[in-house]
């Protein structure tokens, strides 16, 4: 039974309480240490679908693998570089929060590890034997 089932179950607000007073020592919780709402996180997954970072990145990688079916691996590796460049120049010239498909945890962390990827596809790139 839930709790619009049950008349002795009523929320606070729905019956009629007052909001509690505000302590001026008592700092807000943070939102990284709010509890999580399980609406919330349905709704947004519902909206990645809707998101146009996200589709760029899907184009981006079914470019290099098919640079890297039409030509050679090495083709392949290097466009999926290039796109990493292009978001690590994204996330460092974009305000926050900045794309979805790029954004994870701070701008410098990010940017870092995009380039730091890039850098280490095109070293791999270089002694990839070609086919």
């Amino acid at each position: 039974m839930s709790v619009d089932q049950h008349p002795g179950l009523r929320p606070a607000a729905a019956a009629g309480a007052s909001a509690a007073p505000v302590d001026p020592d008592v700092r807000p919780v943070p939102p990284e240490e709010q509890a999580l709402d399980p609406r919330s996180i349905a709704r947004a997954s519902l909206a990645a679908g809707r998101n146009r970072s996200l589709w760029w990145t899907l184009g981006g990688i079914a470019g290099a693998v098919g640079a890297a079916f039409a030509w050679d691996a090495v083709v392949g590796v290097l466009v999926l570089a290039a796109l990493l460049v292009v978001y690590g120049a994204v996330r460092a010239a974009g305000t926050s929060p900045g794309p979805a498909a790029v954004v994870v945890r701070s701008k410098a962390l990010d940017v870092t590890v995009l380039l730091g990827c890039a850098a280490a596809l095109v070293a791999l790139a270089a002694v990839l034997p070609g086919a």
